[in-house]
């Protein structure tokens, strides 16, 4: 292999280094002092107590006891330049859906996707409960 192959190789590796190692319940974010969780890369992503609070609030409790953070948008080269998988474990893709004011996702098999102008809102007006990585 080449320098630049290896390099590369390298980067892809660390790419998605902020993506939840495992996403937490709401509930359990709620119940923590400084809610966080561990990062694929060994860090911390932290919540803002507030901003998950807020969820309370907005979401009906079925969506809300079901909910796994952070939100992950998912990048998929296959769907297109500003298409994002919203990855599900489980009602995440529905509190996006309620929290932006949308009607409907579109799907591509099972799995629900929304647009970057899309994502770029949703992270403005909740910078903690989202991040972004690459399939």
């Amino acid at each position: 292999m080449s320098f630049v192959d290896d390099w590369l190789a390298e980067t892809m590796r660390h790419v998605n280094d902020a993506l939840p190692r495992r996403a937490e319940k709401l509930s359990t974010l709620l119940e923590m002092e400084k809610p966080s969780v561990e990062t694929v890369g060994g860090g911390r992503h932290y919540f803002d107590k507030k901003e998950l609070e807020e969820l309370l609030r907005k979401l009906p409790s079925e969506v809300s006891e079901n909910l796994y953070l952070p939100i992950v948008f998912a990048k998929n080269p296959e769907l297109g330049e500003s298409t994002y998988i919203v990855k599900s474990r489980g009602s995440e893709a529905e509190a996006f859906r309620i929290l932006m004011g949308l009607r409907t996702l579109p799907r591509v098999g099972n799995q629900p996707y929304t647009y970057k102008p899309l994502v770029t809102e949703f992270i403005n007006r909740y910078p903690t409960l989202a991040v972004i990585g690459y399939l």
